[in-house]
């Protein structure tokens, strides 16, 4: 990894995955414990990831327009 981040493309890229990947994924899981998935296999996982995103979202929906009445 040391030698990839010498050229300064590559560590412009990894800088920029910091930013932007990394905090969606410790945002996962500190809101909805996902230390591990329950599923095995890529389709099952991807499928229980989505479900944990959707749930975030449906979640900040909920709490940006309460309920007016």
């Amino acid at each position: 990894m040391r030698h990839q981040l010498k050229i300064p493309e590559n560590a412009d890229l990894y800088k920029r995955r910091s930013a932007t990947v990394e905090p969606v994924i410790a945002h996962l899981k500190d809101q909805t414990k996902l230390r591990r998935f329950a599923r095995r296999g890529l389709q099952a996982a991807t499928a229980e990831l989505n479900l944990a995103a959707a749930v975030i979202n449906l979640t900040r929906l909920h709490h940006a327009n309460p309920a007016t009445g």
